[in-house]
């Protein structure tokens, strides 16, 4: 397991160095722009934390498994239902906690108070519990010293508020620990957490542990966990099958990935006392150790390196970038100052005609989003129609019987829990509605994008032809063969790096690789950092463009939990049709509180506002990026201009001195591209196991 995060730093060290390398390169060449970028993706890079959250349902043994991660006895046993908030594990030399309030106040605390203000166990500490942001234990454990932090999230089958907290940490993780028993292997609400809580694409951060799996006898483990593992499949593709279609390419890709899925079962409390006591034996007899390397794994050999892809793009794009401006300045040191002003004048009017149409090209695809919004809407009214009819279908095949309301306390009970499922029944067919249409503005997106193909090739062929004018009529004296030998040999270096298929990554790698691969293509192509969460963070953060809106949804049925359903019951004077307390009537009754919930959230158009946002805003972001990697180029080119006027007119000596500078420049950009191009190897090998 260390082994695993060693190779992945000296990945991660050698990608930090090449863009330091690079960024010093381009600040000398005055490419600001690119110099800028790669210095931001260079701080993501160094600052990036492994995000393990822990999830399950209550009395699952989810403290245990973080203790035995960490080693020692932190973490307090949920005897009964503890954390009320978010609770971090991070790395610090010494002991200590913090809680973080929702005014914006901390305070240090040791570990040993720290529950009384994290947990519900007091009537006092739950009080205390709803007035904390977050807290974050510092311990210097191992395991998190490799760069990982350990989230504790509240049972899912716990109170709608710590649900919430649950699910509002998903977008944030790496990856997420399922933890399960073998009494109940896969319960209700671990199995509607993976039908509509991820995405279908976040099933690879996943891994299923059926923690206390030495309860059960070693003959009878391997029936269990085949047994989980259909339970997943067929919620999983229960899914798929109602989202896309049963015929559909997705369906039946995601029915090949189930075969892949992560499963393990372990005993968390033989790990922790094995780690305690330095007994290998026990930790092996345990499970753990595969556990830990199938952790490991995820987090590094496929969350880590596909974290570093964009990195890895961006520094062959920069590196070809830099020769190009190289080879062009150095050529054009023959050029006279007269011939050089003209072309210079040429050029200044063919980035000015490029800027209004690329502005033009732009707004186009802005306004798509707002055209595929308009466009979308008899498919929200069909979804709202679906939602009913799912949910009538639901109500209809409830088993009501005459002791579910023999009296008012028999019905006061009934009501409770038949509200809380009915609630979560809508929040599901709500979920299955915004999944579909997320996937169609995905779909559309990506059409969209791809049709920009022309203007970039256009685009390109401006800049070639701005080289082109200004290496005309120069003989190859300036360079000196070895300048010149040296940049055919990094070329040839940056062109044998291929990425999707484009050579250069830029916004003609988010184009092609949308083409060839979709969302991912696009993301690994070129596009890095979207606002709102998308695309980028559809690698890094698998949600991204398909999140799921979580509290839209929540508040579409937050009127029909249990008390609520109870106050429909009693708060009428006159019953719905059917009369009395029948079966019948109570169904009806049912029938009426759901449609209440339904018709609300038609009248606030809640489906129609969220979709409009959601559009816009996705459209947006995308242009935006591709604006500025366009704008970037421009503003770089026409900088590269005034400093080529300036190397024009400098005296014989300066122009020696500046010839044997490039010459280091181009020594310093093939020694990147030794070192990036073994990993962009492993990086796209990796890829290809993950698509």
């Amino acid at each position: 397991m260390q082994s695993n995060y060693q190779n992945y730093q000296s990945m991660v060290t050698s990608v930090t160095t090449g863009i330091t390398q690079l960024d010093g390169v381009c600040r000398h060449l005055s490419m600001d722009a690119q110099a800028d970028e790669l210095k931001s993706i260079g701080d993501r890079l160094k600052n990036h934390i492994f995000s393990v959250g822990i999830m399950g349902e209550f009395k699952r043994g989810k403290s245990t498994v973080i203790n035995a991660l960490l080693g020692s006895s932190i973490v307090p046993s949920d005897i009964m239902p503890c954390s009320a908030t978010l609770n971090y594990v991070k790395w610090d030399a010494s002991k200590h906690a913090e809680v973080r309030f929702k005014d914006g106040t901390s305070k240090s605390v040791s570990v040993e108070e720290l529950s009384n203000y994290i947990t519900k166990i007091t009537e006092e500490s739950e009080k205390l519990a709803e007035n904390v942001e977050d807290a974050t234990v510092y311990y210097p454990c191992p395991f998190c010293q490799n760069g990982v932090q350990i989230i504790d999230t509240p049972g899912l089958n716990d109170d709608e508020r710590m649900n919430a907290i649950s699910e509002s940490v998903i977008p944030m993780l790496d990856a997420i620990i399922m933890v399960t028993v073998p009494g109940s292997p896969f319960g209700m609400s671990e199995a509607e957490f993976v039908r509509n809580k991820i995405m279908t694409s976040d099933l690879g951060r996943i891994i299923f542990v059926v923690n206390k799996i030495d309860t059960v006898d070693e003959d009878e483990r391997e029936r269990l966990m085949n047994h989980f593992k259909e339970k997943i499949k067929s919620s999983v593709l229960g899914k798929m099958k109602a989202v896309y279609g049963e015929d559909s390419e997705e369906f039946k890709s995601a029915k090949d990935k189930l075969a892949g899925i992560r499963i393990i079962g372990v005993s968390a409390k033989q790990a922790l006392k094995g780690k305690m006591t330095n007994n290998p034996e026990l930790i092996e007899e345990s499970g753990f150790n595969e556990f830990e390397k199938m952790l490991s794994h995820l987090l590094t050999d496929e969350r880590g390196l596909l974290e570093l892809i964009h990195p890895v793009n961006q520094i062959v794009s920069t590196g070809k970038t830099s020769l190009e401006m190289i080879e062009t300045r150095v050529n054009a040191l023959e050029m006279d100052l007269e011939e050089f002003e003209k072309v210079q004048k040429e050029s200044i009017e063919k980035i000015r005609e490029t800027r209004k149409k690329k502005k033009d090209e732009i707004e186009l695809l802005k306004s798509k989003g707002k055209t595929l919004y308009t466009d979308l809407l008899p498919d929200v009214q069909a979804a709202y129609d679906d939602v009913s009819n799912d949910v009538f279908d639901y109500i209809n095949g409830i088993d009501i019987t005459e002791d579910n309301i023999k009296d008012k306390a028999s019905l006061t009970a009934f009501s409770e829990t038949v509200g809380k499922d009915l609630q979560q029944k809508i929040e599901d067919s709500f979920s299955l509605a915004t999944e579909r249409l997320t996937n169609r503005v995905d779909d559309q997106l990506g059409s969209d994008v791809q049709a920009l193909q022309g203007f970039n090739e256009e685009f390109n062929a401006m800049i070639s032809d701005i080289r082109m004018d200004i290496s005309v009529n120069t003989s190859d004296g300036a360079l000196g063969s070895s300048v010149k030998d040296s940049l055919i040999d990094a070329g040839v270096m940056l062109g044998s790096i291929v990425v999707f298929g484009s050579a250069l990554p830029g916004v003609g790698g988010l184009i092609s690789g949308w083409r060839d691969h979709g969302m991912k293509g696009a993301v690994v192509g070129g596009l890095g950092g979207l606002g709102v969460g998308m695309l980028a963070a559809t690698l890094l953060t698998p949600i991204g463009i398909g999140a799921i809106p979580f509290l839209l949804i929540t508040g579409v049925a937050s009127t029909l939990g249990g008390k609520a359903i109870t106050n429909f019951f009693f708060g009428k004077k006159e019953r719905p049709s059917g009369g009395g307390n029948s079966p019948e009537a109570i169904r009806n009754q049912l029938y009426d509180a759901a449609q209440q919930a339904i018709d609300k959230a038609k009248e606030e158009k809640t489906l129609e506002n969220w979709l409009k946002d959601f559009c816009e805003q996705s459209y947006d972001s995308v242009a935006d990026n591709i604006d500025q990697e366009w704008e970037n180029t421009l503003v770089t080119l026409e900088g590269s201009l005034s400093q080529i006027e300036a190397d024009i007119k400098m005296n014989e000596a300066n122009k020696e001195n500046m010839v044997k500078t490039m010459e280091g420049y181009i020594q310093t950009i093939k020694t990147v591209v030794d070192e990036v191009s073994p990993i962009q190897i492993k990086l796209n090998s990796a890829l290809n196991q993950n698509q």
